[in-house]
């Protein structure tokens, strides 16, 4: 296996790429989380929201739907589409919309975490994350019985929140299991939001 790093602002390296340059995209690109109302306090007394905010992962000019048009570009063609994303719920329409518009098959995939921010200001519990998985009719669904679960549970992954200094890491075992399901060995997979680097390390 190998791994290229690039360096730089994803929109303009992807317009670098050429046409099937890439097998899948796996990405957690920024939250559309409001900054405003208090946020949520975790177990160790640290405002989740301030954290996430200060890292630049609370704005609201992140356009989804011209990034999603620019990932087209990268796979051979629409039927060969393949794409993961963790999304919040207030992007979640761009994401059909994309999907729709382009006759892309679709479906949401979750996250539970077992040990969620005790506290959700008169809300629902915020204990999981949405992912959206949106292909072609040429790209499968593969793994096994086991992979295919839409729920995968496990604790929020604070070891690597500390040692990375990143406030959303992702468990690299839930990245592995849309790796399964979505690619065959040797596949490129493009990560255009790095973040503590889980997917290079799920590969």
């Amino acid at each position: 296996m190998s791994v290229n790093l690039i360096l730089g602002d994803c929109l303009e390296e992807m317009n670098k790429m050429t046409a099937g340059s890439v097998d899948m995209i796996l990405t957690d690109p920024p939250y559309e989380i409001s900054n405003s109302g208090g946020g949520m306090m975790g177990k160790d007394g640290r405002n989740f929201i301030e954290q996430i905010d200060c890292m630049g992962m609370c704005k609201d000019g992140f356009d989804v739907s011209g990034f999603l048009v620019e990932t087209l570009k990268l796979f051979r063609n629409r039927n060969h589409y393949n794409g993961v994303f963790f999304l919040s719920l207030k992007q979640l329409h761009l994401y059909l919309k994309f999907a729709i518009d382009n006759k892309l098959q679709y479906g949401l995939t979750y996250w539970h975490k077992s040990d969620p921010a005790p506290l959700c200001n008169f809300k629902y519990l915020n204990d999981v994350e949405l992912c959206i998985y949106i292909k072609g009719a040429s790209s499968k669904i593969l793994g096994s019985y086991a992979s295919k679960s839409l729920v995968y549970s496990s604790g929020t992954n604070r070891k690597d929140k500390k040692t990375f200094g990143h406030p959303t890491v992702k468990p690299v075992q839930l990245m592995e299991k849309y790796l399964i399901n979505h690619t065959e060995p040797g596949a490129i997979v493009f990560d255009p939001f790095m973040g503590s680097g889980t997917t290079g390390v799920a590969c």
